[in-house]
């Protein structure tokens, strides 16, 4: 059977071996370039292809139209994937009549994603296995084929254990691959309920916390031990890497707090539950040592402390200028940021009523202001602060197709000269794009960076503001790729949540979907459904999406320059009109249900008849987030129903308490004012 695999790094090249020694007609591997940043130990997959004659590749993106034509002219009929490090795409799956498959060193549904064989170990577990599945969309959730579990030593390392799976990985495909030549392989679905995701790990999660449990702490350092990176610890500002420990007794009369060290020789640490014995570990100099001899030669002493790197002086706080910053946004990433000391927070906005308790805290600066007047006080901070934040822009439906210039004034303009002057001060920007810059693409998924960028006819005004946003995206990257701007470009899908909008922008069309929904149901007007409500769109809860934005804003080691981050929910999808239903069942349940009027029923709309002869729409918004899992360890959760009851619940407190409709004592409420319907969109 003609086969392309694709491998990498010790299990890849044991199980391309494997293909081999079972007699598939391997025609092509591809692989990634071996990166000495790893320390070359693992066995290299393009060696041992080349010793077999066998052609190897190791492009940046398989999916690229360029390698899909190369495959399609092998005429391959198998796929094999073994520990390669990228998703396969649909149009590289469509390639292979016999199908396309993985091996995963987990036993899925659990510990899907990056890195299972440390994670497993770090939590703790008894078993784990390998698993070979089909390949969908989603990593690592196909259906299973064949699977092998192993048992976990308590003591075993990552290494010890990577070997055991090499060996594993080769018996499990001797047995399957005659099955997946004869066609007759089984297969069956996973459960999704008992599926977990890991993301990927750093050297940094290698730090050990001693309030940790001991059992924790051995599982850190052997999950992480040589050839990893390894676990680490600070003994001042020196920093010690533990490649080896074991659980002792405390010495009699030696209670200690965690992290402090109970005696030298043996070099024996307290931790959260008792302690444990350095055994092996490296010091300053990079000397492979036992804990006695470090200790000595790094003078430790009973009673010293070892823990986070000290600091001499106070950590500086990273400022940051936000640019409308009383919007939905705006208001909740100021409060995310304020939550960790380390940043300062300055924002510009036309009011500040999002704004609450943000305007008395000691590290939030608050100016009244517009941009496009107070131009030299953002100039000013734009100079002032480390990184700028510009949130800045019309960004309803309704002003596309009325005001198409101010759109472009506003959204382009005046943010381009915001730009400009952080390349001027050499700070850098994260910037909101939009999910609408994908326009009419016709992906399923729209990628970070492959998907095609689509826009409707010149005359449809309502594309002028992704238009907007995407020239805008396309200047930002020429600006970092020839003047050296630090950039990330961030597109929110559709977030929903408290102080999304208010009910007074809903009544002139000026607001998110749900909130247009809010208000129909508020004064019992119908909800007004333009085509119907069919377009799709992947809702996300602005927790999640703020948290993201912030690990953007954060950019620990600097992971998302230079990068762009769809912050959405792809599991979240569902029409405008299944939001609604969702929203009228969530209002029928509510506590304050009884204070307003019945709920008056669908209408479905021509968009023309409501936006006018320049508005389009596009049917689906469901993003890839593959930047954001891999590059900053996040991946959303929150289900769509719990997201709508939370900001249902804002909109209708809010709306009581302002109307005077929460009377103590009374179950009634005044009569809601009767209005026309509300047209709904995304």
């Amino acid at each position: 059977m003609r086969t392309v695999v694709l491998a990498y790094h010790e299990i890849g090249a044991a199980a391309l071996r494997q293909a081999i020694a079972s007699g598939l007609q391997v025609v092509a591997v591809f692989t990634h370039r071996d990166d000495p940043k790893e320390g070359g130990w693992y066995a290299s997959v393009a060696r041992l292809a080349a010793e077999h004659g066998i052609p190897v590749h190791a492009p940046a993106r398989i999916d690229h139209p360029i390698w899909v034509e190369r495959i399609r002219a092998l005429q391959p009929e198998l796929l094999l994937s073994f520990h390669y490090r990228n998703m396969v795409g649909p149009a590289v799956r469509a390639l292979f009549p016999k199908g396309c498959i993985n091996l995963h060193s987990a036993l899925l549904p659990k510990y899907r994603g990056r890195c299972p064989i440390n994670w497993v170990l770090v939590h703790g577990e008894r078993e784990t296995g390998v698993t070979l599945h089909h390949m969908v969309d989603k990593a690592d959730a196909g259906d299973i084929i064949a699977q092998r579990s192993i048992a976990i030593g308590p003591d075993e390392t990552a290494w010890e254990l990577t070997q055991r799976i090499c060996t594993e990985s080769a018996q499990l495909l001797a047995e399957t691959i005659p099955l997946l030549v004869a066609g007759t392989a089984p297969r069956r679905a996973q459960d999704e309920s008992q599926a977990t995701v890991m993301g990927p790990r750093t050297p940094a999660d290698g730090e050990i916390d001693w309030t940790r449990s001991t059992e924790q702490i051995c599982n850190l350092v052997r999950a992480v031990s040589h050839p990893w990176p390894g676990a680490f610890t600070f003994a001042g500002t020196r920093k010690l890497m533990v490649w080896k420990v074991r659980r002792v007794q405390t010495p009699a009369g030696a209670a200690a707090a965690p992290g402090e060290l109970v005696s030298a020789a043996p070099l024996i640490v307290a931790a959260g539950d008792g302690a444990l014995e350095i055994v092996e570990a490296q010091g300053p100099d990079g000397v492979w040592t036992t804990g006695p001899q470090l200790a000595t030669e790094m003078n430790l002493r009973p009673r010293m402390r070892l823990g986070k790197r000290a600091s001499a002086r106070r950590r500086r706080c990273t400022s940051v200028l936000i640019l409308g910053v009383n919007g939905f946004i705006g208001s909740h990433v100021s409060e995310r940021l304020l939550r960790d000391d380390g940043f300062e927070v300055y924002g510009m906005d036309l009011n500040s009523e999002n704004l609450g308790a943000l305007t008395e805290h000691p590290r939030f600066h608050f100016l009244e202001g517009d941009i496009s007047i107070n131009r030299e006080w953002v100039e000013y901070h734009v100079r002032k602060c480390d990184v700028v934040l510009p949130l800045v822009a019309i960004a309803t439906p309704i002003e596309y197709v009325r005001n198409p210039l101010r759109v472009f004034e506003l959204d382009f303009e005046e943010n381009l000269r915001v730009v400009r002057d952080v390349v001027r001060y050499n700070k850098r920007l994260v910037f909101p794009s939009t999910s609408e810059v994908y326009g009419m693409c016709t992906d399923e998924l729209f990628d970070e960076e492959t998907s095609p960028l689509v826009t409707g006819p010149i005359h449809r005004q309502r594309w002028i503001y992704s238009a907007s946003k995407q020239l805008l995206d396309r200047v930002i990257w020429a600006y970092g790729a020839q003047r050296g701007l630090r950039f990330s470009l961030f597109r929110p899908f559709n977030w929903i949540g408290p102080r999304l909008d208010s009910l007074d922008s809903a009544r002139i069309g000026s607001s998110r979907a749900i909130t247009q929904l809010i208000l129909n149901l508020v004064e019992g007007t119908p909800i007004l459904l333009v085509d119907g409500g069919a377009q799709r769109r992947c809702f996300t809860d602005v927790d999640e999406g703020i948290e993201c934005l912030y690990r953007i804003i954060a950019n620990e080691q600097s992971a998302c320059d230079g990068r762009i981050f769809n912050v959405g929910n792809p599991d979240n999808e569902a029409s405008i009109r299944e939001l609604a239903e969702m929203l009228v069942n969530a209002f029928d349940r509510h506590p304050l249900r009884s204070l307003y009027p019945p709920f008056a029923g669908f209408q479905q709309i021509e968009s023309a008849s409501y936006y006018g002869q320049g508005y389009e729409d596009v049917q689906h918004r469901r993003p890839s987030i593959r930047n954001a899992r891999t590059l900053i360890d996040w991946t959303p959760r929150i289900a769509t129903a719990a997201s709508v009851e939370r900001t249902l619940d804002w909109f209708l407190q809010q709306h009581a308490r302002e109307n005077g409709l929460l009377r103590q004592g009374s179950g009634g409420a005044k009569e809601a004012p009767r209005r026309g319907g509300t047209t709904v969109r995304a």
